[in-house]
C-alpha cells in the first residue's frame, strides 16, 4: 500500500488541532488559535517523521512536550494541558481501535495506515490509568460546575476568551467609575487577550483580601462581556497574576449580582 506523508501530515494536523483545542475547552482554559495550530503542526511533523523511523517510547514523549509547549505555554497550566491533551488521544485511539476490531479489520477503517492487534488486557489497564490520572489530577476542575459557576466571554480590541468564573458573593469590588461589579481574573486564563507589558500600563483599583489588606490589580476596560449567553455590554474586570483555584477549577471570581443590575448594593460594597 501506498501511504502519501501529505495526507499523513494533514489528517494529523486537523485531529491535533481538535484534540487540542478539546482539552483547553475541557479544561476551561482559553488558548490563542495559532498556538493551537503551532502545536498541532508539531504533531503533524512528528506523524509524518515517524513513517521512517523505528517506533520509541522516547520520541513520542518528546513530541508530546513540544506540542504541550508549542500549544499551551503561558496559559497558566501547560502542564495539566499537555495531560489532558494525551488521555485524549489515548481515549481517541481506543475508539478507533474497537471500531476497527467490531468491523473485523484495522485495515479496512484506516486503509493501512494504523494496525493494532492488541489484548483486552490493555484496554483495560489504559481504561484504569487514564482513571487513576483523571480523578487526581482534574478532579478539582469539575468540583464547581452548574450553577456555582459562570461561563464568562470577554471582548477586547476585537477578540474575545472564554473563562469560567467562580460565582462569588464575597467579592463587593466595583468600579468606582460606574458603580458596576468588577470581576477578577487570572490574566494567564485569557491566553493572549491581554500581555504582560500592555497589563502593566492599565490603571489600577484597590482591593483588600484575607492576608491583603491594601493591594492593587490593574484594571481592564473591556468592550463587552456575555454572562452564560447574556450580553452585560461594557465592564471592568480586574487582572490577578496568580490562580485563584487550586486545580484550574475556575480562573477568577465573579461579582454575583452585578449581572441583574443591582449596581447600587455593589457600589456600598465596594473597597475602592
Amino acid at each position: 500500500m501506498v501511504v502519501y506523508i501529505e495526507s499523513v501530515f494533514a489528517f494529523n494536523v486537523l485531529v491535533d488541532y481538535l484534540l487540542l483545542f478539546g482539552a483547553a475547552r475541557v479544561a476551561g482554559r482559553t488558548v490563542a488559535r495559532r498556538r493551537l495550530l503551532l502545536g498541532a503542526a508539531v504533531g503533524g511533523i512528528y506523524a509524518a517523521v515517524q513513517l521512517f523511523l523505528p517506533r520509541s517510547v522516547v520520541f513520542l514523549l518528546l513530541a508530546l512536550a513540544l506540542m504541550g509547549a508549542a500549544a499551551y505555554r503561558g496559559s497558566g497550566r501547560a502542564v495539566k494541558l499537555t495531560l489532558l491533551f494525551f488521555l485524549s488521544s489515548c481515549g481517541l485511539a481506543g475508539v478507533v481501535v474497537l471500531l476497527g476490531q467490531s468491523l473485523g479489520s484495522m485495515a479496512r477503517l484506516a486503509r493501512g495506515v494504523v494496525t493494532a492487534d492488541l489484548p483486552w488486557g490493555v484496554f483495560l489497564i489504559a481504561a484504569g490509568v487514564s482513571y487513576l490520572l483523571l480523578s487526581v489530577v482534574f478532579r478539582y476542575g469539575a468540583a464547581r460546575t452548574g450553577s456555582e459557576t459562570a461561563d464568562v466571554v470577554i471582548a477586547y480590541r476585537g477578540r474575545s476568551a472564554r473563562v469560567r468564573l467562580l460565582r462569588d458573593t464575597g467579592n463587593t469590588l466595583c468600579d468606582p467609575a460606574t458603580g458596576l461589579g468588577v470581576p477578577v481574573i487570572d490574566r494567564h486564563s485569557m491566553g493572549d487577550l491581554v500581555s504582560e507589558e500592555e497589563a502593566a500600563a492599565l490603571p489600577r483599583i484597590a482591593y483588600c483580601s484575607v492576608g491583603n489588606a491594601d493591594g492593587t490589580l490593574p484594571l481592564l476596560h473591556c468592550e463587552g462581556i456575555t454572562v452564560d449567553g447574556i450580553k452585560l455590554g461594557p465592564r471592568a474586570v480586574a487582572l490577578a497574576e496568580h490562580p485563584l483555584s487550586d486545580g484550574g477549577a475556575y480562573a477568577g471570581l465573579w461579582c454575583e449580582g452585578c449581572e441583574r443590575g443591582n449596581h447600587a448594593a455593589l457600589a456600598q460594597n465596594a473597597v475602592a
